[in-house]
């Protein structure tokens, strides 16, 4: 089982987070700013049809192979940790 994790900064346009694999994997995130919301979907998402991460929220979600989360901030720029383990 690989375990992989790491930092990344969000704005307001829509970013990838770690990739696309052939094996479905847990992938846990924690938005690492306590008053800003982040916003989580496809390649697609704004903060009018993501799922809303409040600041200070940490998720898991399993990961289907060949799919891939995005997430984009409500204002401005903001870290965003994460954390895999394959399946």
């Amino acid at each position: 089982m690989a375990i992989s994790s790491g930092q990344q900064v969000i704005g307001i346009i829509p970013a990838a987070i770690d990739g696309v694999s052939t094996n479905p994997y847990r992938l846990h995130l924690h938005n690492n700013d306590n008053a800003k919301a982040l916003f989580i979907g496809n390649s697609n998402v704004t903060i009018a049809n993501g799922m809303k991460m409040d600041g200070g929220a940490m998720y898991e979600f399993i990961i289907s192979p060949n799919q891939q989360l995005h997430v984009v901030s409500e204002t401005g720029t903001h870290t965003i940790s994460w954390l895999r383990i394959d399946v």
